[in-house]
């Protein structure tokens, strides 16, 4: 476990490869969960931390554990997914995540294994069941075993940390955008990808939005770089990555003047040091309106 743990930050070198790197765990029902390397900060040993009790709405947050000095919220996976969950004290370990500018701890039985899976190995569920982004198949015990790559967005929107896109419209965008070059967008997720619409609309933007980074790349193929005023790209999703938008725009000497800006829920440090690195012009937490709204406007202006 160990090895693992303090392999984190060179593991996430994935996007080098042209894969997604998943942290294999088990819950407390010993089915098999996943979640995307890049989004993990540490495992930490439950036993090592001091759990307290706190006053919640949410049934799913199981208590406060202070990790490397700071009180971050434990998450029992097992009651958010409507399964019976365990005593703290049997589940062994602590993924410790950041997405969407939240650190939070997830609770679960033991950790299985770090897989590499193409996208292609990435069946796409969220249509099906909310809670759920990916499914594939994992080998434990040198059988293959289905496993879920859960949806950690949806489980902040559940326990109310993350507002509703449509409020957040009507809060803090209140300028339609002085440009008509259009905005060429790639998201994956049905939910982020219906936000942005709702967005683009109130902005009165000229805008093409894919659901995978491979139609805006083939986009960009075949349109005037002049027109394009900027682009919004999510990093993981399926075909082509985030990663491998933003090194393909800049990287070619037509296209490299167009502003990227990363709207993603993985915000960790490695991971914008590694967009950053490529040349990215912004990084916005994925449902993160007012900041979206801001970077646009930077580039696009207002009227």
């Amino acid at each position: 476990m160990s090895g693992i743990s303090n392999s984190v930050e060179q593991l996430t070198q994935a996007h080098l490869r042209n894969v997604q790197q998943l942290a294999v765990f088990y819950t407390g029902k010993d089915n098999v969960y996943a979640i995307n390397i890049a989004k993990i900060k540490a495992f930490i040993i439950t036993e090592e931390v001091v759990i307290s009790d706190t006053p919640t709405d949410s049934p799913v947050v199981a208590g406060i554990a202070t990790i490397r000095g700071v009180p971050i919220t434990l998450i029992n996976l097992d009651k958010w997914l409507g399964q019976e969950p365990l005593a703290i004290e049997d589940y062994k370990l602590i993924i410790f995540c950041e997405f969407n500018n939240h650190q939070i701890g997830f609770l679960v039985k033991d950790v299985i294994n770090i897989v590499e899976k193409t996208t292609d190995e990435l069946i796409n569920n969220e249509e099906q069941n909310a809670k759920i982004t990916y499914t594939t198949y994992v080998d434990v015990d040198n059988a293959p075993k289905l496993c879920t790559v859960f949806n950690a967005e949806q489980l902040l929107v559940d326990i109310g940390w993350t507002d509703d896109g449509q409020a957040q419209l009507e809060k803090y965008v209140d300028k339609s955008v002085n440009d008509k070059k259009v905005i060429l967008a790639a998201e994956d997720s049905k939910v982020a990808r219906e936000i942005l619409l709702a967005f683009f609309k109130k902005i009165e933007a000229n805008y093409e939005i894919f659901d995978n980074g491979t139609g805006l790349v083939d986009r960009l193929k075949n349109i005037d770089p002049s027109r394009v005023g900027c682009v919004i790209t999510d990093i993981e999703m399926p075909g082509t990555d985030g990663f491998q938008v933003a090194q393909f725009i800049k990287g070619n000497s037509e296209l490299e003047h167009i502003p990227i800006i990363v709207n993603s829920s993985m915000t960790t440090a490695a991971v914008k040091h590694k967009m950053e690195s490529i040349g990215v012009d912004d990084f916005v937490g994925k449902t993160d309106i007012p900041t979206l709204y801001k970077s646009v406007v930077e580039y696009l202006g207002t009227k």
